[in-house]
Parts: C-alpha cells; structure tokens; sequence
C-alpha cells in the first residue's frame, strides 16, 4: 500500500473510516512524528511530575508513599486475605492478587493469541469492525469513541460478550484466538465469584450472582510503539462502569496508572498477577465503601504493548442502587437507582472526558 499523507483527515480517515487502526498506521507509514490527531489537549496530558512511579509491595509497607497491594490468594480462606481485599476495595480500588491458581504459561499464551489477531491481515480484522462485524458478540475498533473524540487516543481493541446460556456463542470469534479468551473467561470468573462474595460478606450483603456477574465482556487492548508517548495516550483517564475489572497487563512493560489525589500512582507489572479494580456499580451497591477510581494507559514509545481486561457487570436489566444492607441505620443513599444498560449507553456514547460518569446519578 502506498504510503498515505499525514494530514489529519487523511490518517483520521485512515484509521477509523477505512479501518485499518493505529496498528495500521504504524505498519504501513511508521511515523517518526506524532500524528496531530492523536496529540492531546495539554490538559489531558499527563506530565512526569504528576507520576507516582513506585514498585509492588507484599504485605504492609511502613512508607508514606502508597502502594498497589499484591495479595497472595493461595488460601482464600485465610482471613487476613478477606480484610486486605476490602481495604484495598474501600481506599485505593485497586490490589493485584497472586497465586490465584492460573498459570504464566496459560497467561503467555492468552497475549500470543491476542496479538494474533492484531497481527492478522487488515482485511481479516476489518471483518470484525464495530457496526459491521460478522459476529454479534465480537467487535474490533480503535481508540475508544473515534466518531466522537476530538483527539484519538493511541489503541486498538478486540471486544468479547461471553453469553454462557448459548452453548455456540463464540462460533463466530476469530479463531486465531477464540479457544484462549473462552478459557479464559472459564478462569477469570470464578477468581472474579471470590473477589465479590468476600466484599458482599464485608458489607453484609448476600451474593447476587445477576446483579454482580450477570455480564461479562472482555478487551484485548492493543497499544502500537508511540513516536512521542508524552503527547498522547493509551487510554484516557476514566472509571470502569461495571462491577469488578480483572487486568491481565503486559509482563514487562509497566504503563498503568490510578489516580491518586491529583496525581497518578503506577501500577507495576507483577509475573503472572491478576490486577483487580472496582467498577461503579460497586461503588453505587456499597454507597461509597469501595472505591471507583480513575485510571489511565499509558503508551510506550520502544514496544507494543497488549493487555486483557475482564469484566463482571450487572445483567442489563438490573436496576442498581445503594444496598439496603448499607443503609439499614438511616444511612442516606447517595445514588438514584439506574438500570444497567442506561447506564452503559451514556458512557459508550460519550468520549474519555475526565469526567466521571457516576456524578450523573450522584443524589443532591
């Protein structure tokens, strides 16, 4: 293919109208520069000084600086496991656990498979092209709302609906990596049953299995070598929408980032652990006891980067509100009930603001 101009509407019209993805992009022109349309507003960049760069800890850490916990699940019945899970739930919304049981070789070959299909022909991948795909429960895009962004941020994406009550519901999932995401969906979930159940019995809460899980999806996150990193990002800065997030990050390359205050603290890549982060809906069912919290990616300027981000959610039909076990002592709800899918479709018709989609609910 001819290399194309790099005006913004040429690599705009490349990327997102002609569907060849940011991947595309590096592949075919591999720009020494980076793209105006991928450059972000300067209040959207994230500069070195608001980074928080500090390595994983195990246990309790007598520093001021704060830490992403990594918590050793070998024995979910220990309960010193229950009480660092909901500490880490109701401050800092993420943790990574270990010794969960899935394996770094079944990892390895989860990111192979991902980047298969991003290394597959661009016209094999278009097939899959949100809008248009040829699956009903498998979709590939870039960026995260390119229609809507004023600015592009530097991914592509692979996403998955696990529909467990149809026995061929990946029948139609590229097959360079189908068999890997089903099994391990198949892994995450009962990990992602622990997790909830140990923050349900926390909140006193029975577990609702179509109210906590009745969804889950999954993204492969695919973010290209970057020629000029500082100008742009991965991900854009948000909170996930559902209940529980389980992350399978890059082994190597660290480009995770919570906020924390008004900076934002790393989240290192640990061998074979499991980031974990709370999602809105949880926050609303505990009425602020667990944390949703912003979170960004990153991009790299030296390799590519793919990640797995596994998502338990509400059934789209659940109306979610604060708990009444939460509020069983006159404690005043701080959320209006909203049903699920409502709640969906505002954050997916809107681009990564900043701006949080849970204050849309927030009661006065």
């Amino acid at each position: 293919m001819a290399p194309i101009g790099l005006t913004d509407m040429a690599i705009t019209d490349f990327v997102v109208n002609q569907r060849h993805g940011v991947k595309g992009l590096v592949d075919v022109i591999s720009p020494k520069t980076l793209p105006s349309c991928y450059i972000q507003l300067p209040e959207k960049r994230v500069t070195t000084e608001k980074l928080i760069m500090e390595a994983a800890t195990t246990g309790k850490s007598a520093l001021s600086t704060p830490m992403i916990p990594v918590i050793d699940v070998s024995d979910w019945k220990d309960p010193s496991v229950a009480v660092e899970i909901c500490q880490a739930a109701a401050t800092l919304g993420f943790f990574q656990i270990v010794n969960h049981g899935v394996s770094v070789d079944e990892q390895n070959k989860l990111r192979a498979a991902g980047r298969g299909f991003f290394d597959l022909p661009t016209e094999e991948k278009k097939r899959y092209w949100e809008g248009s795909s040829v699956s009903e429960t498998a979709w590939y895009m870039t960026s995260f709302n390119p229609y809507k962004e004023a600015k592009l941020e530097w991914r592509d994406y692979l996403k998955f609906e696990y529909l467990s009550d149809q026995l061929d519901f990946a029948a139609t999932w590229p097959t360079v990596c189908r068999d890997e995401v089903v099994n391990h969906s198949n892994r995450m979930k009962p990990i992602g049953r622990k997790i909830l159940e140990i923050l349900m019995k926390n909140l006193n809460a029975r577990m609702e299995e179509q109210t906590l899980m009745g969804t889950l999806r999954m993204n492969v996150n695919y973010y290209p070598e970057c020629p000029d990193p500082k100008l742009t990002v991965g991900t854009g800065h948000h909170c996930d929408i559902n209940t529980l997030t389980l992350l399978l990050q890059d082994d190597i390359i660290g480009s995770l980032y919570a906020r924390y205050g008004d900076k934002w603290l790393h989240i290192p890549p640990v061998m074979g652990a499991i980031v974990v982060n709370i999602g809105d809906m949880l926050q609303i069912l505990s009425n602020d006891r667990y944390k949703s919290v912003e979170h960004l990616v990153m991009a790299s300027r030296f390799l590519s980067r793919i990640s797995f981000a596994y998502y338990c959610g509400p059934s789209y039909d659940s109306v979610i509100e604060p708990l009444c076990e939460v509020l069983e002592n006159g404690e005043k709800p701080l959320y209006k009930a909203t049903m699920y899918s409502d709640y969906m479709k505002y954050y997916f018709a809107r681009p990564h603001t900043g701006s949080k989609t849970i204050e849309s609910i927030k009661l006065p």
